[in-house]
């Protein structure tokens, strides 16, 4: 009797588990959050306004020296004396560092006896070979040697003065690369140098926005923290692209005391939007810039459209190509839209 009660308590404990499992997966599964495909999304939307923005693309360079470059050892040598410290603004023809010279003066010294002793032979040679006491050939090889001596004379002394290393231009060392006592190799840098006095600003612009710059165009440039706008001039145009494909534009500036190597930098170019442009919010856009699209809605549905954009000012983009003003272009929510999705925005 007792062993019939166990068997029907256990199952009928059963029962209850399987029952409630039951209702806790159905409880879940009224829970659970199912996507419908087919209801509309709510974004936010803003309008393509007509025009341009009052001023054109933007581009971030850096200002840089029109003229730097690295003084250069050409001979090899241990650094005797540094003639100028870091900072310190150069003449062109001074004295940067000089150069341990004694190996190569008493080559000088051997090459200058040689020479003379050369010289003295040849007049020998000539009084003799004129009385016929020597033949012709002696006197030849006299003066080819005294030639060869004179070109390894001249060869050691200009070596000889390439010891004494000195600025190629005026400007301002930038920075010092060697030590007094620290020996140089040829082509080894020794100090690097710039020219403040005439900057430039550096841009890299992408392949598709190079097009826009032209020689000679006046942009303006505003740089740092200076509300005061600068006006440049666009002297040079790279022909070649790095690996990003972006190419080097220069911009020249005028001479001002406020400008200063590496100030950050923004040009803006002209204005050069038509009656069929417009401008869009920059957040607006699916992508990059290089294949922009935004989502259009048009009677509560939004459509994927591609455009051609340039970078304007103030989180604004101009379009170029497909759009027209009053078109609503969506701004955020997008994350959860497709192609064709329905839309509710406000």
């Amino acid at each position: 009797m007792k062993r019939w009660m166990l068997w029907i308590g256990l199952v009928a404990l059963l029962a209850l588990t399987v029952v409630k499992l039951a209702l806790n997966k159905r409880t879940v599964t009224e829970r659970v959050y199912r996507h419908d495909k087919h209801a509309p999304v709510h974004v936010t939307v803003e309008a393509a306004l007509p025009g341009g923005s009052g001023q054109g693309p933007r581009y971030g360079g850096t200002v840089v020296p029109l003229r730097e470059g690295r003084v250069m050892a050409e001979v090899p040598g241990r650094v005797l004396r540094l003639g100028v410290r870091a900072g310190q603004q150069v003449r062109k023809g001074e004295l940067i560092a000089q150069l341990d010279g004694e190996l190569l003066r008493l080559q000088q010294e051997a090459a200058q006896v040689q020479v003379a002793a050369l010289e003295k032979d040849e007049v020998r040679y000539r009084t003799l070979a004129a009385a016929d006491a020597v033949q012709g050939i002696q006197l030849e090889r006299t003066e080819q040697a005294l030639r060869t001596a004179r070109i390894q004379l001249a060869n050691v002394t200009e070596q000889l003065g390439r010891t004494t290393i000195r600025a190629p231009f005026d400007g301002e060392v930038t920075q010092l690369l060697v030590e007094e006592g620290s020996v140089v190799a040829p082509s080894m840098p020794v100090a690097a140098l710039s020219d403040p006095r005439e900057l430039e600003v550096l841009l890299h612009v992408n392949e598709k926005d190079v097009a826009q710059f032209q020689h000679g165009q006046a942009v303006q440039v505003t740089m740092g923290d200076r509300s005061t706008p600068f006006t440049g001039t666009v002297h040079s145009i790279g022909r070649r692209g790095d690996v990003a494909n972006r190419f080097p534009v220069r911009i020249a500036l005028s001479a001002d005391t406020r400008i200063v190597a590496g100030l950050s930098a923004t040009v803006v170019l002209p204005t050069s939007t038509t009656a069929d442009q417009v401008t869009i919010p920059a957040r607006a856009l699916l992508g990059s810039t290089i294949a922009p699209e935004v989502y259009v809605v048009r009677d509560s549905v939004a459509r994927r459209m591609p455009i051609a954009v340039a970078t304007a000012g103030d989180g604004r983009m101009i379009v170029q190509q497909g759009l027209k003003a009053g078109d609503l272009v969506v701004t955020s929510g997008a994350v959860s839209m497709h192609d064709g999705a329905r839309v509710t925005y406000r």
